[in-house]
């Protein structure tokens, strides 16, 4: 194991890290005594044949994938990897709107184009699962070279992967899965054999910030090739206390993770039965159990407000806030006393709440593309007001989950700019690639 050979390691350290595991010196805060770079005996993460090629063993195990890859840059080095590996210039890539930034910024990077899948919004402000009809039209009428979905989503949506794969593989068109959110359901996308699966261990099972994971299956895509394009994405100088934290992970899975799973499954329904006798809040659950989503709707609050009357009397902090809902993530490392904390502060804070008019999120159009996000031309600043018309050169999005309220190469419009301004007086975290999103927006310059 992994771990346990770093702890062991006792060479005298004339090598990278500049710390030296001198714990006597800089104390046992941070892991230095474990921190290690490729010296022998210690395999290498792109050319694995030893200990880490043990570990993504398992993970080829767990997942029953036909290749498996570590990786310690997140999601996003799997997901920039895996469509660079496939898609060149003027690449067809048919997406979902609600993908992640990385996604695009792959995109960006190989010069693909986009076309998009459009998906549902439910009455809670949420994206929905993929139609399925829809999907056989775009795909027949478009022939992709990729695919890329994403699912779970943020709030626990799980589309029909099985179905989708198999009308793109009639195509022989591959199909990316960004399943970030997905690491802990192990036969999520494996029933259908997704070519390409991202899953951040970080976020939903036992595994360091940066851990991930990336499965590739079948013969549309190379795994070598995959390996290469990692190799150009992610650090040369791989972390292994990463890279333990992945291996302990694995062991945990193989090991108590059942047991723990039912003592969790059994305090978390209880858990959401509880919550769905609140009077003024109501308890949204979908596909994926594990992500509960509290919309606040029907009474006097938003949903950022509900997380700050959380934060500042309960204690409790969620993962997600936004204007009509906040996101849990419950997993099997909770300490299940917290759930009864939990309960206990919504039922508290419901009771003081009125209700009021049911509120409708504010959703808005995808604009119009007036080019790819490569094609835009010579760039500059323009005040807000002044944009409408002009084309988008930067990245806009809501934070998290990290989708896009624009892209470069899409048309500005009076639409965008009001849901702009009235999220920054609603106090939505909305982000943009310049940061200067407030006052001014990157733009063509005509």
């Amino acid at each position: 194991m992994l771990f346990d050979k770093l702890k062991e390691n006792s060479k005298i350290p004339f090598h990278m890290p500049g710390h030296k595991r001198n714990t006597k010196l800089l104390g046992n805060e941070f892991p230095y005594n474990i921190d290690i770079t490729e010296i022998d005996g210690f395999d290498n993460l792109h050319n694995p044949v030893d200990i880490i090629k043990d570990i993504e063993d398992k993970a080829k195990k767990i997942y029953s994938s036909d290749n498996s890859f570590i990786l310690v840059n997140g999601s996003t080095v799997g997901i920039l990897a895996g469509i660079n590996c496939i898609v060149k210039e003027n690449d067809t890539v048919l997406l979902t709107r609600n993908c992640h930034k990385s996604v695009y910024n792959a995109i960006e990077l190989s010069k693909g184009k986009t076309e998009y899948i459009e998906l549902p919004i439910d009455e809670y402000g949420i994206y929905g699962k993929i139609d399925i009809s829809l999907f056989k039209q775009k795909i027949c009428r478009l022939k992709p070279k990729l695919v890329v979905i994403t699912s779970p989503t943020y709030e626990g949506v799980i589309s029909d992967i099985d179905v989708i794969c198999e009308i793109a593989h009639s195509y022989k068109i591959p199909v990316l899965l960004d399943a970030a959110h997905g690491a802990h359901i192990f036969d999520l996308p494996y029933k259908s054999k997704a070519d390409i699966v991202i899953m951040s261990l970080h976020k939903t099972l036992p595994a360091l910030t940066q851990c991930a994971v990336a499965h590739v299956n079948g013969d549309l895509v190379n795994s070598e090739l995959f390996r290469i394009k990692l190799s150009v994405f992610e650090t040369s100088s791989p972390s292994y206390v990463l890279m333990a934290s992945i291996d302990n992970c694995f062991n945990f899975i193989n090991g108590e993770y059942q047991n723990r799973f039912i003592e969790y499954k059994k305090s978390r329904d209880k858990l959401i039965n509880e919550c769905k006798n609140l009077n003024n809040l109501k308890l949204v659950v979908y596909d994926d159990v594990t992500k509960l989503n509290i919309f606040t709707g029907y009474c006097d609050i938003s949903g950022i407000e509900l997380a700050e009357i959380l934060r500042n009397e309960f204690n409790i902090e969620v993962e997600m806030a936004c204007e009509n809902y906040v996101v849990l993530i419950t997993t099997v490392c909770d300490d299940f006393n917290n759930y009864k904390k939990l309960s206990s502060a919504l039922f508290k804070i419901d009771k003081r709440l009125k209700k009021s008019y049911f509120k409708k999120i504010d959703t808005i159009n995808m604009p119009k593309k007036h080019c790819e996000i490569w094609e835009v031309g010579k760039r500059g600043y323009v005040d807000l007001d002044n944009s409408i018309g002009l084309t988008c050169a930067e990245y806009i999005w809501l934070y998290p989950p990290g989708s896009p309220i624009i892209v470069p190469g899409e048309v500005i419009n009076e639409e965008i700019i009001a849901f702009i301004k009235n999220g920054f007086n609603r106090n939505l975290c909305i982000q943009s690639s310049r940061k200067k999103i407030k006052e001014k927006i990157y733009c063509e310059i005509v």
